[in-house]
């Protein structure tokens, strides 16, 4: 049941990062388009940015460990 609710929480995380990204590059392209929850992902996407490097990137804090080192 863990795994199911990881699955489901990174997909929607994926899927908000995503679209935040594609209503910022609209804005930023000047599409005249973009109604509330564009606006609301362009602010969220600062928030979800910090937590893809801080968390899920190869540039984490603890990726030294062996987990992240490729396999010899």
């Amino acid at each position: 049941m863990r795994r199911l609710v990881l699955l489901v929480a990174g997909f929607a995380y994926m899927v908000l990062l995503i679209e935040a990204v594609r209503a910022a590059v609209a804005w930023w392209r000047g599409e005249a388009d973009l109604g509330p929850l564009d606006f609301a992902l362009i602010g969220l996407l600062p928030i979800l940015a910090w937590i893809w490097w801080r968390h899920l990137s190869m540039f984490r804090k603890d990726c030294g460990k062996a987990a992240c080192r490729p396999p010899s």
